[in-house]
């Protein structure tokens, strides 16, 4: 796949995952937008991530996901894309807005609520400031595309990222049984799935699972939280979590010295 190709690739992509190496422990993962940045697949994270975005942006490896049929664009096909990832601590927001700001209008709905005009930009302040974490070098890889809750993306660390698209015969079984995964890899692994309502994403629920891998199994897994997708948030809801995040995004700002 050449660069034209992947550039389709990522543009097309609606959500994906970044998983980056943290040994000697489990892989980190979070469920992100997927992004172009000068023709390099990135993130940009709101400053209320400053913890994970640092963490992911000094790994010594890490991948961008791509399997995840939803919200997707015709040139989308399911890809694996890994490299060195390099943090930009984008304070003002300048970045985000020049070349970011229209892919994440055009792929998360959430965010026209926040940044889709100019008097939103200026009440929303906050928002604009990103840490953007892009691959560099990218190297590409087919994976299996998603079909349901039951499928989920693996990472383990064996000296490198091992990624693949497993299924999930039983999430409460001890130890988690997968099918398609890496067959001559054993280490600490992270398990990432995401649920979210289509085509609004007003709910969007990732979930971990982190254990250690070995011959198809995970043992000794330990969930984050419930699988499920959110419930439908009221106003009430949608004030609080908004406010929330505004808080820890000027609280990051301001200790960084951007506010």
């Amino acid at each position: 796949m050449n660069a034209t190709s992947l550039g389709a690739a990522v543009a097309s992509a609606g959500v994906a995952e970044l998983l980056w190496r943290a040994p000697p422990g489990p892989p980190g993962a979070a469920g992100v937008v997927p992004l172009l940045l000068d023709g390099r697949p990135a993130v940009a994270l709101p400053w209320a991530h400053v913890d994970a975005a640092r963490v992911a942006g000094a790994a010594e490896e890490a991948a961008l996901v791509l399997s995840d049929p939803r919200l997707t664009g015709s040139a989308w096909r399911p890809l694996m894309l890994s490299g060195r990832p390099t943090l930009i601590e984008d304070g003002d927001g300048a970045l985000f807005r020049e070349q970011l700001l229209d892919q994440e209008l055009r792929k998360h709905p959430p965010s026209r609520a926040l940044a889709d005009s100019p008097m939103l930009r200026r009440e929303h302040w906050w928002y604009l400031p990103r840490l953007v974490v892009v691959l560099e070098a990218a190297r590409m890889s087919d994976l299996h595309r998603r079909a349901g809750p039951a499928d989920a993306v693996l990472a383990v660390d064996d000296a490198g990222l091992h990624v693949r698209t497993v299924h999930v015969a039983d999430w409460d079984a001890g130890p988690i049984a997968l099918r398609n995964a890496p067959p001559d890899v054993r280490g600490p692994a992270v398990l990432i799935g995401q649920e979210m309502s289509v085509p609004d994403v007003e709910q969007w629920t990732v979930h971990t699972t982190v254990g250690h891998y070995a011959d198809g199994r995970l043992t000794d897994a330990r969930p984050s939280g419930s699988r499920e997708l959110e419930p439908v948030p009221g106003l009430l809801a949608r004030v609080r979590r908004q406010r929330a995040l505004e808080r820890a995004c000027v609280s990051a700002l301001r200790a960084a010295g951007h506010a």
